[in-house]
């Protein structure tokens, strides 16, 4: 939710707000927080020490803030109470902390909306929720083996490392600290414990308290509902979380979603008619899935232009759904993330192994690859509030939604909502019964809550491996690739899988060959001469 630069060595004497840049700034340091009507920027100095902090946060509705203001004085207890007001704000926040002898820490919250990117150089620290921002300023650009490996096993794990050494991730409830050298820091906070399955009252009404959970979440933040939408998929998660506000703002809620090909798209549209009709939804904004499959030409990637790998696999797609909400007003987005990560068994309860430990289907990895992953826990974060998957899936969405000044709310990684979840019996985490059973309650016909046909984007993405990421896996074998000179991925038998798709035989698990060519096309954007920006196409 924030973007910065921050130069120790030449902070001037205070910060203040300059309204034509929209930032707060003091001499060539500033901090840059999201244009949006929920975000507050705020500073405040302690004359008597010396220390300076300064917030960004979302704004609880109802809160006295004028969203942007100037530095100001509180003696040391008055900073204190503001420090500790900051730093346990119930809502998504990132704060800055500058002490007399100009160390930086950054500090963040439990929600992990908008995860901030950092890198230093030259004594400067830069930030961004964009990691095209903090590229230009890495001294040398190279993958960062352990985590690259992750990525491309999808063997994810929610760490401060990213896939390019130097540039870092700050990670939920972490501190990064910066002296005004080359290196960053990290303090992590202690593990976050959870909580664990009960027995229901005889007489307990869930669905009733699902309801309230849900508007006692969406109470907590500031919604405009003529100028948000839902996020309505077709999916279960989404439709709970699209039909509540939806029916909380009647006829005032626009309707969201990438449209899918196929029998499979037919089902998903005659879901969705239902469900806008039923949940009376103002306008239904949706673009097609097919219409710029992955590494589209048309899109960033393919053009050059530098595109987090952590971002979202249909980068295309969503981009153009993403640019067209924008352009009709849309400031917030409602989505359903986390809502299967809400309802999850526990290890005990699952009935097969998760995808991590013995995963091998993808066959292509290198040496390097392989022997990473022996330890693929290495520098992880600690155990978190919010999923770690759920954490991994809201940084992977933030970046286009933020870049066109649109604030994302995620009911389901709620922390509150999350302990309701973790309470509920397995009978009603079991196959979603809890979300199926809230659209029922609805009056959702039974065609709306169990759908017979799959809806993802499996077609999508199978055009593509046939197309657009064959053709770059044949660019990569034929020009090299960092991946391939890092051992990370192994040229042979990329060959061979190559080969295999020339010849019509696609594999379910070649999909990730699209995270391969994310990378490289990451890593060659980030060393090329040319801008990099990462703007709706």
């Amino acid at each position: 939710m924030l973007k910065l630069r921050i130069d120790p060595a030449g902070l001037g004497t205070s910060w203040a707000w300059n309204p034509g840049r929209g930032r707060m700034e003091s001499g060539a340091s500033w901090i840059q927080p999201l244009d949006h009507p929920a975000v507050d920027c705020t500073a405040v100095a302690d004359p008597d020490s010396g220390a300076t902090l300064i917030w960004v946060r979302e704004v609880l509705p109802g809160h006295n803030s004028r969203r942007r203001r100037v530095e100001r004085q509180r003696r040391t207890t008055g900073y204190r109470h503001a420090r500790a007001t900051a730093l346990t704000w119930p809502l998504d926040f990132t704060a800055v902390e500058i002490t007399p002898d100009r160390t930086v820490h950054l500090m963040t919250g439990e929600r992990g909306t908008a995860p901030v990117y950092l890198s230093a150089a030259a004594g400067v620290l830069h930030g961004s929720w964009n990691m095209a921002d903090v590229m230009p300023h890495v001294r040398s650009v190279a993958f960062d083996v352990p985590e690259t490996a992750r990525l491309l096993a999808l063997w994810f794990r929610y760490s401060r490392r990213t896939c390019f050494r130097d540039v870092y991730r700050l990670t939920e409830r972490a501190t990064a600290i910066f002296d005004g050298g080359h290196r960053i820091s990290f303090a992590v906070p202690e593990p976050a414990s959870h909580s664990h399955p009960r027995t229901l009252a005889d007489d307990a009404d869930v669905l009733g308290a699902y309801q309230r959970m849900l508007d006692g979440v969406l109470a907590r933040h500031i919604i405009d509902p003529a100028a948000t939408c839902a996020h309505v998929s077709g999916g279960v998660d989404s439709a709970v979380t699209g039909t509540h506000i939806a029916m909380r703002y009647p006829e005032q809620i626009t309707a969201s979603a990438m449209l899918l090909p196929g029998a499979g798209g037919h089902q998903q549209r005659a879901r969705r008619a239902e469900m806008i009709r039923r949940a009376r939804f103002s306008d239904d904004i949706t673009t097609e899935a097919d219409c710029r499959p992955p590494l589209h030409p048309s899109g960033q990637r393919a053009r050059g232009w530098f595109v987090n790998p952590y971002e979202e696999p249909f980068h295309e797609a969503t981009a153009t759904l993403v640019n067209t909400i924008s352009a009709r007003g849309i400031r917030t987005v409602v989505t359903g993330i986390g809502g299967d990560e809400m309802v999850a068994l526990t290890p005990s309860e699952a009935p097969r192994e998760a995808v991590g430990p013995g995963h091998t289907a993808t066959g292509w990895l290198g040496r390097a690859a392989r022997n990473a992953l022996a330890d693929a826990d290495w520098d992880t974060a600690p155990p978190t509030v919010v999923n770690e998957m759920t954490l991994l899936a809201l940084a992977s969405a933030a970046p286009l939604l933020l870049d066109a000044g649109i604030w994302p709310l995620h009911p389901f990684a709620d922390p509150d909502m999350i302990r309701f979840g973790e309470w509920l019996p397995y009978q009603w985490r079991a196959h979603k019964v809890l979300h199926r059973r809230r659209l029922g309650a609805l009056g959702m016909p039974p065609h709306v809550v169990h759908p017979v046909l799959p809806e993802n984007f499996t077609p999508v993405m199978q055009q593509a491996v046939t197309t657009t990421i064959a053709d770059h896996l044949a660019r990569i074998l034929a020009d090299g690739s960092p991946l391939i000179e890092s051992e990370l991925v192994d040229p042979d038998t990329l060959t061979r899988v190559l080969n295999r798709i020339r010849d019509g035989e696609v594999h379910d698990t070649d999909d990730r060959l699209a995270d391969v060519v994310a990378a490289d096309l990451a890593f060659h954007a980030a060393n090329s001469p040319a801008p990099l920006e990462n703007t709706c196409t």
